[in-house]
């Protein structure tokens, strides 16, 4: 039993020991091409972000220019009611204005 135990713990050892040697002797290196294509491609993420935020500025001037637009539509609108409204009541605009009555001139024989 105790030989069983000491052979499966030297194997994990040993395991650990070469899968650690491999791992590290074997280091990542980019290439030449790879860091060019990197910086192109990070190029390419700066000018798309600097386009976005543009359209963004673009699309914010666009939507206060059109609220101004609705803003103007619906003073009009309101005021075409408003006139529509007094001439179709045209010959009595002001209700709360009565006009004097002209008084009869006392008659003479």
């Amino acid at each position: 039993m105790n030989f069983r135990r000491i052979i499966s713990g030297l194997g994990v050892a040993s395991l650990i020991i070469a899968g650690s040697t491999y791992f590290s002797s074997c280091t990542p290196m980019i290439t030449e091409e790879q860091k060019m294509q990197l910086n192109e491609l990070r190029n390419k993420e700066k000018s798309l972000t600097e386009a976005i935020q543009q359209k963004k500025s673009d699309k914010s001037k666009l939507e206060s220019e059109l609220s101004s637009r609705q803003s103007e539509l619906k003073k009009c609108t309101d005021e075409k009611d408003y006139i529509t409204k007094k001439v179709g009541a045209w010959p009595n605009i002001w209700p709360d204005w009565k006009p004097p009555v002209p008084e009869a001139a006392p008659e003479q024989k």
